[in-house]
């Protein structure tokens, strides 16, 4: 059964969790987290080398084309990786039938591989930054809950204009993400639970293009 999340993807900016204390937040569209309908969430498969981030690549795509089918599943690649502690995140994009999804992949490390956990996807959105944030209580390291806060700030860049992504927390914090000539996203994990934040995206002049 696919577990439906609601995901905040909007114009602008960046999921660790592990537990059911974590939660997604969307702002006009649903997206989908596919790990319960491929494996159960209870016992996921360990897969790679927990010494090489980039050996659940395989695994992911495979879990992407078992959801949807062979056929239609091209053009995947991860483009971004980040840790908390021992946890991975990492920004995936896809095509299904020709036409860009784009998301967040969540793993963990146990028995020296890999657990992905969950995969939040979802179709393009025509804005010029699409973004997706998701809050959490707590990590999944090893065979053992650790409590850790966090928020998860990513998102796809449709408008090529923008180079820098200002991000300000309500006890003012502020993170800028500097976004390269051909990046396509982006992904910053705050090791804290940040309920709201203003985002402001920006060109190579300082102009603001879009704010949130």
């Amino acid at each position: 059964m696919i577990r439906r999340l609601i995901l905040f993807l909007t114009l602008a900016l960046l999921y660790s969790g592990c537990s059911n204390t974590e939660k997604s937040i969307n702002n006009g569209q649903i997206t989908q987290s596919i790990n319960e309908s491929t494996f159960p969430a209870d016992n996921p498969p360990i897969v790679g080398d927990v010494t090489d981030e980039k050996s659940i690549e395989q695994p992911i795509k495979e879990r992407l084309v078992k959801h949807y089918n062979p056929r239609s599943v091209s053009d995947f690649e991860v483009t971004n990786y980040s840790k908390m502690s021992k946890t991975i995140f990492c920004t995936i994009n896809f095509k299904v039938d020709s036409k860009l999804h784009y998301g967040l992949v969540h793993a963990f490390p146990k028995d020296k591989g890999w657990v992905i956990q969950t995969i939040d996807e979802g179709p393009e959105i025509a804005v010029p930054v699409a973004l997706q944030m998701t809050v959490g209580n707590d990590l999944i390291e090893e065979n053992e809950t650790i409590e850790k806060p966090f928020r998860i700030y990513s998102g796809y860049i449709h408008d090529k204009r923008v180079k820098q992504i200002n991000i300000t927390t309500t006890d003012d914090r502020m993170y800028v993400i500097k976004i390269s000539e051909d990046q396509k996203q982006f992904l910053y994990v705050s090791p804290r639970k940040e309920e709201k934040a203003k985002i402001v995206a920006l060109d190579k002049d300082g102009n603001m293009i879009y704010q949130q």
